[in-house]
């Protein structure tokens, strides 16, 4: 009985675990039947998946439309390599997108790669499109049916979304920047022959082309046409030149220019005026410029002139002539105008010595003015008057300028001030050193007679200062206080002829000391030989000219050679064999001199 039951109790586990093996099989073909065939992915509920836009009925060329891609997985059951392919409007340029993963074919088309959607997972992309500039009005901006590709389980589906998003394109031509330009090419006022450049800009900154725009410029009467000055084919009839332009473009400016020259013989003050058009099927546009010719005088070219009536340089006291020209370039007469004249420092006005016409005196300005009256254009007047420099710059010297200036109706002209110079006298001390050939003889004096005869505008203040018996060692010894206290620019040095002889006498060592003392002073140093000598003491002079020859060459100085022509006739020109005769001295002041003059200048200033 009871293993009846036990056998009882097995087969009934038994027969319920195949019952719940049952149980679950079915279960799970169930939720397998159940998830796979009623409850897939689904991209069809139009309340998730649809496009829309930000666009009103109407856009203008270059506006910009964002799209809003709406998609949503209303199964239960999740996709794989989800995309949305769809083509960008015709006439728009892609801009950008908030999906970073997307393709920019090169048929139009984008491709935004999503990836896996979960069921029940929703998501949107945005992304924004300009409409092209120009483009012409009532264009459709439509974007076309999108499809939603993705996979699930291992099949390839899509899904079509309608899509009717469509906007109107409004658009024309904007020529309202329209603009006429007049440029005087001379610059300042405008004046008769003046040339006019007239600049017409045609710029379209609508949204579409515009077809068919004709412009026409119509000149003043007082102007003439440089014909070959018109751009772009214009065509010129009748004080008015009109141009035809096909197809002007949205922001490619068509400039047009020409040139007309202001008439040179108008006898009154005119308006010369530019009015211009444009047209464009019943538009027109319209612009004008104008401006005034004023004629004037004008007094800018006159100048002044100076002149030394006596030629060569100016010296104190001598005249000077003022000339000044007062032209009138203008176009108009000067009916009043004031010439003033400050007399320049330096100089005195010569009474008397001016035009008369108008003239007066002025102590405000220490000068003369003159009233004027009537300067036809192209006329000119000459105005002259006489000056004198004053003594006071006969050492000195100076210049003489002019500050001249002309009172108008068209204002005040400064003339370009004119300069001339005034020489100063040269003063100049110059000492001859030396022994009795200096104190003995005049030649000395004789040479500052032919400075004074051939330089006539300098003052020579030469010194004779001759010792007799004396040595170079004696002149070594009292240059500081007989020669240096005159700070002489030139110092003639003549020793030697008392030195020559049996006993040494330091006579190189104190020339040289001389020497470089006087140059020190910045002085020209001359050197003269020794010699002629016929005393039987003193044969060996060459030997002493040797050693100045020898100082001068190591200091620069200039040796002056009275030995060669005294020695053409020692009985006439030496009186005791070494002293010099009055032919002698004559002899020696000539030679001294033509030495001398070599380092003057043209008026005897020290070179």
């Amino acid at each position: 009985m009871k293993k009846g039951f036990l056998k009882y109790i097995r087969d009934t586990r038994k027969w319920l675990y195949i019952i719940v093996l049952i149980i679950v099989v079915i279960g799970i073909s169930g939720f397998v039947y159940f998830y796979f065939r009623i409850y897939p992915p689904n991209f069809s509920d139009g309340r998730f998946n649809f496009i829309s836009s930000d666009s009103n009925e109407y856009s203008k060329p270059g506006g910009r439309i964002t799209y809003t891609i709406n998609y949503g997985n209303s199964g239960w059951k999740a996709v794989e390599d989800f995309e949305i392919v769809l083509k960008v409007p015709d006439n728009t340029l892609f801009i950008s997108s908030t999906h970073d993963d997307f393709i920019n074919n090169k048929d139009g088309t984008l491709t935004f790669e999503v990836g896996s959607i979960a069921g029940n997972e929703k998501g949107a992309i945005d992304f924004t499109i300009e409409i092209k500039k120009p483009l012409d009005n009532g264009t459709l901006i439509k974007l076309d049916e999108t499809r939603f590709n993705y996979t699930n389980g291992g099949e390839n589906f899509n899904n079509n979304i309608s899509v009717n998003l469509v906007t109107t394109v409004e658009s024309s031509p904007d020529l309202s920047d329209f603009k006429l330009e007049a440029i005087d090419e001379n610059g300042g006022d405008l004046r008769m022959g003046d040339v006019i450049q007239y600049k017409l800009t045609a710029n379209n900154s609508g949204g579409m082309n515009a077809a068919n725009v004709e412009i026409n410029s119509n000149f003043s009467e007082f102007t003439d046409i440089i014909e070959d000055s018109i751009t772009n084919s214009g065509e010129y009839k009748e004080n008015s030149i009109s141009w035809q332009i096909s197809n002007l473009e949205v922001d490619k400016p068509e400039i047009l220019s020409f040139k007309v020259r202001v008439e040179d013989n108008l006898t009154d003050d005119v308006i010369i005026s530019n009015s211009s058009t444009l047209k464009y099927g019943s538009d027109v546009i319209e612009k004008s410029v104008e401006e005034e010719i004023k004629r004037f005088s004008d007094l800018t070219t006159s100048e002044a002139f100076l002149y030394d009536e006596n030629g060569g340089y100016l010296w104190a006291t001598e005249i000077v002539s003022v000339r000044i020209i007062i032209r009138n370039t203008g176009d108009k007469s000067e009916e009043s105008y004031k010439l003033i004249c400050p007399t320049p420092a330096g100089a005195t006005y010569i009474s008397q010595s001016g035009t008369p016409e108008g003239i007066g005196w002025s102590d405000d300005i220490r000068g003369l003015i003159w009233d004027l009256s009537e300067l036809g254009a192209g006329e000119e007047k000459e105005i002259t008057f006489r000056i004198k420099v004053n003594e006071d710059l006969v050492n000195s010297g100076g210049v003489i300028t002019t500050a001249f200036k002309i009172e108008s109706s068209s204002g005040e002209v400064t003339l370009p001030s004119k300069s001339i110079t005034v020489k100063g006298h040269v003063n100049m001390n110059i000492v001859a050193m030396g022994d009795s050939l200096i104190e003995m003889s005049n030649w000395v004096q004789m040479f500052d007679d032919l400075l004074e005869v051939n330089y006539p505008y300098a003052d020579y203040n030469t010194i004779a200062s001759g010792k007799g018996g004396e040595m170079a060692s004696g002149g070594n010894a009292r240059f500081d206080s007989t020669v240096a206290i005159y700070n002489p620019q030139i110092v003639i040095i003549a020793y030697g002829t008392n030195d020559v002889g049996p006993r040494y006498s330091g006579f190189s060592t104190n020339l040289e000391s001389i020497v470089a003392k006087a140059k020190n002073l910045d002085a020209r140093v001359f050197i003269n030989l020794i010699g002629p000598i016929n005393r039987p003491d003193k044969e060996n002079y060459p030997s002493y000219n040797n050693a100045i020859m020898q100082i001068a060459a190591k200091y620069g100085a200039v040796v002056i050679d009275v030995l060669t022509p005294l020695s053409q006739n020692p009985g006439e020109y030496l009186t005791d064999g070494m002293h010099y005769s009055q032919a002698g001295a004559v002899v020696v002041a000539h030679t001294v001199f033509s030495y001398v003059s070599q380092y003057l200048g043209d008026i005897g200033q020290r070179l």
